[in-house]
């Protein structure tokens, strides 16, 4: 496992968690644009430029959210913007994602809800690939283990702690995310017809998944070292957070009983 796949020249190189992430948004785009409903709510020039935005949103505010977790991963400005190395936190960019887009849909007209219920369905897809490139860069790494499957890294360039038997956390959160897409896109797609029941439904089990795969993160940062949230990671409370109010808002949609507003 390396983190360079494909070295071009010197530390230039085909990087494995870019590429991953690269496939990830190519295949979800290349499926919400198959869909029937995306063609009725956004134009495919609209969609160019709001893909661009969710992108650099998504990194920006992904990266934003790992240094602040983990001040220490990075020491100087060029760091902080080698994204390339690896070293996103995928709530940063779901939450600046949720922040930004809106203003941006409101401002082209496209109906905001709408177009976050069929992102949901694909999103936890691009997830899912590009916790590929995490493994194979070496961040996100497990906890320690002696399961049989556990993985050892033991490349310099590796984020991951040499040499050290851990959990395939990276895996585990792939596995997951992989199977929320398959419930996002054979289920509930197809079961709640209500407009905010997609986007929350994922909301919850993306939260919850990063909730639960924090338990075998090596990674983990602390808001403190005392009281409840010190049996917390940062990323567990802000899931955890995140978990309820949108249990809370799909439990509030799912109880109106104006059937106007449901999709045909």
């Amino acid at each position: 496992m390396s983190k360079t796949i494909l070295p071009i020249y010197g530390s230039i190189g085909i990087q494995s968690y870019g590429l991953f992430v690269a496939i990830g948004v190519i295949l979800s785009t290349w499926l919400f644009l198959k869909n029937p409903k995306a063609k009725k709510i956004i134009s495919p020039d609209q969609f160019k430029n709001t893909l661009l935005l969710a992108i650099v949103g998504g990194i920006v505010g992904g990266r934003a959210l790992y240094i602040i977790e983990d001040p220490t991963s990075v020491t100087n400005v060029l760091e902080a913007i080698q994204i390339w190395e690896g070293g996103l936190s995928s709530l940063g960019s779901i939450i600046t994602i949720l922040i930004v887009l809106p203003l941006y849909l409101a401002y082209i007209r496209v109906p905001i809800v709408q177009f976050f219920d069929l992102l949901g369905i694909y999103a936890p897809l691009t997830y899912a690939i590009a916790r590929i490139g995490c493994f194979f860069a070496g961040c996100c790494y497990g906890t320690e283990s002696n399961v049989p499957w556990a993985i050892m890294y033991k490349k310099t360039d590796s984020v991951a702690p040499l040499c050290k038997t851990l959990h395939p956390a990276q895996l585990y959160s792939s596995a997951a995310s992989f199977l929320v897409f398959l419930l996002m896109f054979f289920i509930l797609s197809q079961k709640l017809k209500k407009p905010g029941q997609l986007i929350t439904s994922y909301l919850f089990l993306a939260s919850m998944e990063r909730f639960l795969i924090d338990f075998v993160r090596g990674d983990k940062t602390y808001f403190t070292t005392s009281g409840i949230l010190s049996q917390l990671s940062t990323s567990q409370s802000i899931s955890l957070l995140t978990g309820i109010t949108s249990l809370l808002i799909l439990f509030f949609i799912t109880a109106q009983k104006n059937k106007k507003n449901e999709y045909i």
